[in-house]
């Protein structure tokens, strides 16, 4: 019986996985899903998880972007996925109009943070020039107290 159960999930996962595309944790999540329910409905033990469920569910949902990654993140501008608006910061939009944080909207697209920032390049290196003038990141840097 367990043989049976495994073929049946693996027959569901294959055509799932054909039409749509999963990260390798949406695939073994789905996996332990399809295969828990066909046990249940055969009362065989089911798999061990590893996430409970609550949170499984939340994880496996992935939004996909609308546009492609790889017009996200502009020279002047980077593209809110929520709603599609042209900003050079979405870190307060984000808060604000779609009461999200940083890391849930990550999470929400399966987004990596290293590769797809919340500020566009320029105003990025902007930031960077500043502080370089200012001298931070500097060894043994101090700040200097105002004299007025």
């Amino acid at each position: 019986m367990a043989t049976e159960v495994l073929k049946l999930t693996a027959q569901i996962v294959i055509s799932h996985a054909s039409m749509s595309e999963l990260t390798p944790k949406e695939l073994v999540e789905e996996i332990k899903d399809i295969y828990n329910l066909l046990s249940s409905l055969e009362g065989e033990i089911t798999m061990a998880e590893a996430v409970p469920m609550g949170k499984g569910k939340e994880a496996a949902v992935v939004k996909k972007p609308s546009i492609p990654l790889d017009e996200i993140v502009k020279e002047k501008y980077v593209v809110c996925l929520e709603c599609g608006k042209k900003m050079r910061t979405l870190k307060a939009h984000l808060r604000k109009a779609h009461k999200l944080v940083p890391a849930e909207y990550y999470r929400q697209y399966g987004l990596d943070p290293k590769k797809f920032p919340l500020v566009c390049k320029e105003y990025s290196e902007q930031r960077r020039k500043l502080a370089k003038e200012k001298g931070l990141g500097e060894r043994g840097f101090r700040r200097k107290a105002k004299t007025t």
